[in-house]
């Protein structure tokens, strides 16, 4: 499990005055909270945690060292980033605080691996989900994990609960939800629909 450590400080004014001015000197806005600890307006800066952001994996745990805080170090997960729908650059960031001896749901990618037998006939691989929702401990959290599809065949699905998860994570998700498929065909699906009762048209 990746551990991002950043040094953060707080902030006092809120609203869009002072966030535009603080993303000028080249911070961003954040807030810090949990269910064990009051809402910490934060301020970080914007070039230290993307270098450190964009160098790791998914779901990385954060070491907050918070300026002022009674608490030195508080241990976070990024919940939510805020992103400018028009250049694409970050506003805010939210921070959700994990205990490392308690579990947490968190969503994480999957990748797809192997070529299906299905594949090899002239089927087409299709992908149903592209993340998993699981539970686990924090330092047990997965940056992605991995799905072999090389045992499947046309016309069939590989479920949820057919993918194999690293020890202490548990899917928190229907596990009958369909992962991917490898669809038949384009012409046999057209000719057992010529096939079928009812496909015949009226002359």
């Amino acid at each position: 499990m990746e551990k991002i450590t950043l040094s953060v400080d707080q902030r006092q004014e809120s609203g869009k005055g002072p966030s535009r001015r603080l993303r000028a000197s080249g911070k961003i806005p954040a807030v810090f909270y949990g269910k064990k600890t009051d809402p910490l307006k934060l301020a970080i800066d914007l070039h230290e945690f993307k270098k450190q952001y964009d160098q790791s994996g998914s779901n990385p745990l954060f070491e907050l060292r918070i300026k002022g805080d009674k608490v030195p170090r508080r241990t976070a997960i990024l919940k939510q980033r805020q992103v400018n729908p028009i250049n694409s650059g970050l506003v805010h960031l939210d921070f959700v605080e994990v205990f490392m001896d308690e579990e947490l749901q968190v969503t994480v990618p999957l990748e797809f691996h192997g070529k299906a037998i299905g594949v090899e006939q002239g089927g087409t691989f299709q992908p149903a989900v592209k993340e998993l929702i699981v539970s686990c401990l924090p330092d047990k959290i997965p940056a992605v994990i991995e799905v072999d599809i090389s045992g499947l065949t046309i016309g069939h699905s590989l479920h949820v609960k057919d993918i194999p998860l690293p020890p202490g994570v548990k899917v928190a998700q229907d596990e009958t939800l369909a992962v991917a498929t490898i669809l038949a065909p384009k012409a046999e699906e057209e000719a057992e629909a010529a096939e079928a009762p009812g496909a015949e048209t009226a002359s």
